[in-house]
């Protein structure tokens, strides 16, 4: 008996779907977390995105911490993914030595004299300041098209203790093929006006504005942006290639995993000194393709422009100039020995989430001394939104913009 062309068409979806999961639960895992995000770079580049920021000073507060995020994917009860978060015990255990050892060796003025004065000071000052930090929380939401070129990102800083509430959000978007930058100014436009008329020594009038919108410097009009959009995704692949394969590991899902629907979780250990190597080779991996692209653009003109080559030049040294600084160390005014981060991926491979935390003390004597030189805490969420088109929610016009420059 002949199968008709409908059934045939049935079963054939069927085997490609069997195939394509088949591909993806045989991978390595750091094969995973590549794919996962290049298909994130590449093929499901318009989405929604949500997520959280949180600093604690006691880390043992970061295990216990709720970690609530602005995405209704998860409720309040995901104690057990801050735990999770370090449960390896050899990259706790070496995060917990190697930070305090740091931190003790760093515990002193310039000079490495204190008084006992000064000691009660210090000491009230960080238990003040991790009362105040312990209650901040960073949400923040935003929408990407990558085809378009467009970029919404609406960060918030909150403030939430017994019988007090503070919130302010600063919405900004990017769009390339406009060349502009917008920003939302309406949480502070009083406070603009009353700083103004106190400056000016004369009441100010209210404007009633939304945005402020500024346009991308002229300069940028020159510089190869398009090829160096283009490079970006390699250029992030080789950085994570550039990580030893045993430092990304499978783990089993945690609740955070199960409410997202989530099939895979990756954790990938790494250091400062690991993820400056992966900078570097992120940056080396853009050198090398702008100039391939800048001798493929010679070679369609027949003989190489002379403006074209200054300004790939240009952006090579620039780019250059940061990969130092990188190298360096210059960049760092934050000092951690490790971190992890989990990757969270569907069925096929796609990316549904990541989850950092790592401890780190400031490079800033002054900072330190502010801290009592302990170490800060950070946990980070991320949650991306395929379901629908980028909702941006900033839209400028003539009427709606304060200047523009």
């Amino acid at each position: 008996m002949q199968m008709g062309i409908g059934e045939k068409m049935m079963w054939l979806a069927i085997a490609m779907l069997l195939s394509a999961c088949s591909t993806v639960s045989n991978k390595a895992p750091d094969e995973l977390v590549r794919q996962g995000i290049q298909r994130n770079l590449l093929r499901d580049n318009q989405f929604n995105f949500n997520g959280q920021i949180r600093l604690l000073v006691d880390r043992d507060k970061v295990e216990t911490s709720s970690n609530q995020v602005a995405n209704e994917t998860l409720d309040d009860k995901t104690e057990e993914v801050a735990a999770s978060a370090f449960s390896s015990e050899p990259v706790r255990k070496k995060h917990e030595v190697e930070m305090s050892t740091k931190a003790n060796a760093q515990s002193h003025y310039a000079d490495g004299t204190l008084s006992e004065d000064c000691d009660e000071c210090e000491e009230l000052s960080n238990k003040t300041l991790s009362l105040i930090v312990d209650q901040v929380s960073i949400p923040f939401s935003g929408a990407v098209d990558v085809p378009h070129g467009k970029f919404e990102l609406i960060p918030e800083v909150r403030y939430e203790a017994s019988n007090i509430l503070f919130s302010i959000k600063m919405p900004m978007q990017v769009d390339f093929q406009k060349k502009v930058l917008i920003m939302d100014i309406r949480a502070i436009r009083p406070f603009v006006n009353v700083i103004g008329s106190i400056l000016i020594g004369k009441p100010v009038g209210i404007f009633e504005e939304s945005y402020v919108e500024k346009t991308l410097p002229e300069w940028t009009n020159r510089l190869p942006l398009k090829e160096l959009i283009h490079a970006i995704p390699k250029a992030i692949d080789d950085g994570y290639a550039s990580y030893d394969k045993k430092a990304f590991v499978y783990l089993s899902l945690d609740e955070a995993g199960k409410k997202l629907g989530a099939r895979y979780r990756i954790r990938l250990n790494s250091t400062r000194e690991q993820d400056q190597i992966a900078a570097v080779a992120a940056f080396d991996s853009l050198n090398k393709q702008l100039k391939q692209s800048e001798k493929r653009d010679a070679g369609l003109n027949g003989q190489a422009d002379k403006s074209e080559n200054e300004d790939y030049a240009v952006l090579q040294e620039l780019l250059d100039e940061i990969r130092e600084e990188v190298q360096s160390g210059k960049l760092d005014k934050v000092k951690y020995d490790s971190a992890i981060t989990d990757f969270y991926f569907d069925d096929h491979g796609r990316l549904l989430a990541m989850h950092g935390i790592n401890g780190f003390t400031m490079d800033d004597l002054k900072i330190r001394r502010l801290l009592g030189n302990k170490k800060m805490n950070n946990s980070f969420w991320i949650y991306f939104d395929y379901r629908s088109h980028p909702k941006f929610t900033m839209e400028s016009s003539r009427k709606n913009v304060l200047f523009q420059k």
